[in-house]
C-alpha cells in the first residue's frame, strides 16, 4: 500500500517505500447518467501497480450486463481505455483516515452502491489492530447515513503475503462478516480473500493485473446477487406490436427530439405540432415483428418497405434486401430504460441506438469509437415510446 510520507514505516520494504508518492490529483469528474457507485478504500482502491485496478473491468462487466455504471469520488487516474476514472482510493489511507471524510464524499455524490475494501494499511502499519473491526463498523455506519437507500458492499481484504501480516489480516477479516450482519439488509459482505492467492500480487501487497481481475469479477458477482445495486435498467421489456409510434430523446437537453430519417441517414430533429407533414412522417415508425425473427423492427411511416437499421456503426434506413445481415441490422431488442426504453442490436446485444449530434449511431459502452463516449451515454441510449406524430 502507499504509506504517507509522516507515517513511513521504518522496515518498509522497498516496494512501500516506492509506494511513497502521492497520487495524483483528480483531473475532472466523468458522468454517463448511469447509475452512481462509489470505489471506496486505498491504493488496492486506486489502483497502485496496475493504474485503474479492479474498476477496469469492473465498470465493463457491469456494462456488458445492462448496466453502464457511473463510477464517482474525488480521485480520478487510469488508463485512457479505462471508461470512467473517477473513484475513491487513498493510497496509505487507513480506515480513520477514510472515515474522517466519508461522509462528505459519500453525502457529495450520493452513490446507489457503496463497495468498501479498506483495512490492509491498518495491518502494515500495525495500527491498533484490535480496534480495526470497529473502526470499520464506524465507518460502514457513516456511509449508510449518508446514503440511507444505497447498498454498501464491505470486502474482506485480500491476501498478504508476508505470513505475520496475513495473520493479522485474517484476524481482521474473521470480524467482518458479523458486523456487516448486524447492519441490515442494505450491507452485504463479499469474500474478497478467497477470491486471490498470494500469487496474485505483484509486490506481496498490491495485485498484478490477473489478481486485479478476479476482483472485478467478485465486485460484479456480489452486485449482480443485490437487484437494483447496478440500477433497474436492462430488463427485456415490450413495445407496442403493430402500431405506429414516435421515439423522443430523454437527453435533458434534447427531449423535444425525436428519431428521423433524411435522405437515408437517421438523425434526431425538433418536432411539433407546427411542423410541416414530411417531417412527421420522417419522425413516426411502425411497430412490426423483428426481421431476424425475434424482437422488433422499425419500419418507415412513409417509405413502408424500408426499416431502421446500423450499418458500419451509422443508422439509417434500408430496404429488406432477404439477407440475414440486413434483417439483424434492422432489429432491436427494448429494455427498460428510466423513463424511456434502450434499443439494443439484435446482433451486437451489448450496443445501443444512441443519439449524439444530432446523428444517430450504434454505440457500445466503454468501445473505442467517438459514438461510444461515456458522457451523457444512459439517457443518449434511452428513448420515450411517444404518439405518433403521423398515425
Amino acid at each position: 500500500m502507499f504509506t504517507k510520507p509522516l507515517l513511513t514505516v521504518l522496515a518498509a520494504t522497498a516496494a512501500t517505500v516506492a509506494a511513497l508518492l502521492v497520487a495524483p490529483a483528480a483531473a475532472h469528474a466523468e458522468s454517463n447518467g448511469g447509475v452512481r457507485v462509489m470505489p471506496l478504500g486505498d491504493s488496492i482502491t486506486d489502483g497502485f501497480n496496475v493504474p485503474g485496478g479492479y474498476r477496469m473491468n469492473l465498470w465493463r462487466a457491469l456494462a456488458n450486463a445492462g448496466h453502464p455504471v457511473d463510477f464517482v469520488g474525488s480521485q480520478f487516474n487510469g488508463p485512457a481505455d479505462l471508461p470512467d476514472h473517477d473513484h475513491e482510493g487513498h493510497p496509505g489511507w487507513r480506515i480513520d483516515e477514510v472515515d474522517a471524510n466519508a461522509s462528505a464524499w459519500v453525502g457529495g455524490t450520493a452513490p446507489r452502491s457503496v463497495l468498501i475494501h479498506l483495512g490492509t494499511n491498518d495491518v502494515i502499519q500495525n495500527y491498533n489492530l484490535s480496534g480495526a473491526p470497529a473502526r470499520l463498523s464506524g465507518l460502514i455506519d457513516k456511509v449508510r447515513a449518508a446514503a440511507p437507500n444505497a447498498d454498501v458492499f464491505v470486502a474482506s481484504i485480500i491476501p498478504l503475503a508476508d505470513a505475520a501480516r496475513e495473520a493479522n489480516a485474517s484476524a481482521f477479516n474473521a470480524a467482518l462478516p458479523g458486523i456487516v450482519a448486524g447492519k441490515g439488509a442494505k450491507v452485504h459482505f463479499v469474500d474478497m480473500h478467497a477470491a486471490l492467492t498470494p500469487g496474485d500480487l505483484a509486490d506481496g501487497v498490491h495485485p498484478t493485473r490477473g489478481g486485479y481481475d478476479k476482483m472485478a469479477a467478485r465486485w460484479a458477482s456480489a452486485m449482480a446477487a443485490v437487484p437494483g445495486s447496478a440500477g433497474d435498467d436492462g430488463n427485456a421489456t415490450t413495445l407496442p406490436a403493430n402500431s405506429y409510434i414516435s421515439l423522443r430523446a430523454t437527453t435533458a437537453c434534447c427531449t423535444t427530439r425525436y428519431v428521423r430519417h433524411q435522405n437515408g441517414l437517421g438523425y434526431t430533429e425538433v418536432v411539433s405540432a407546427a411542423g410541416d407533414a414530411l417531417l412527421k412522417q420522417d419522425a413516426t415508425w411502425k411497430v412490426v415483428a423483428g426481421l431476424a425473427g425475434g424482437c422488433y423492427s422499425l419500419q418507415s411511416r412513409n417509405f413502408p418497405a424500408y426499416y431502421l437499421r446500423h450499418q458500419n456503426g451509422r443508422v439509417k434506413i434500408s430496404a429488406d434486401d432477404g439477407t440475414a445481415l440486413t434483417r439483424a441490422d434492422a432489429t432491436w431488442c427494448p429494455k427498460t430504460g428510466s423513463g424511456g426504453v434502450r434499443l439494443a442490436s439484435w446482433n451486437f446485444p451489448g450496443s445501443y441506438l444512441r443519439h449524439i449530434n444530432a446523428e444517430l449511431w450504434l454505440a457500445t459502452p466503454g468501445g473505442t469509437a467517438a459514438q461510444d463516449g461515456t458522457g451523457s451515454f444512459v439517457p443518449d441510449i434511452t428513448w420515450a415510446v411517444a404518439s405518433p406524430w403521423a398515425p
